[in-house]
């Protein structure tokens, strides 16, 4: 397990953890979280960047323990 930045996507109401991408800063995530929430058609979906106690293997998030 290691802590990393995360772009998380979360959909439904109450918001479910459907999403998570691997981000090298939080500058980048940002970034991308920016670009996803213009994009975004529907009101259902909510992005989020956050510090994560995560499996990384090949630079890609295996799994998530928890949020920080």
């Amino acid at each position: 397990m290691e802590i990393v930045i995360s772009l998380l996507m979360f959909l439904g109401e109450p918001p479910v953890l459907k999403e998570h991408l691997l981000m090298p800063s939080i500058s980048e995530c940002l970034k991308k979280k920016r670009i996803a929430t213009r994009s975004n058609g529907s009101d259902r979906l909510y992005y989020q960047c956050s510090k994560v106690k995560a499996v990384v293997k090949d630079g890609k998030i295996i799994s998530i323990s928890s949020l920080e």
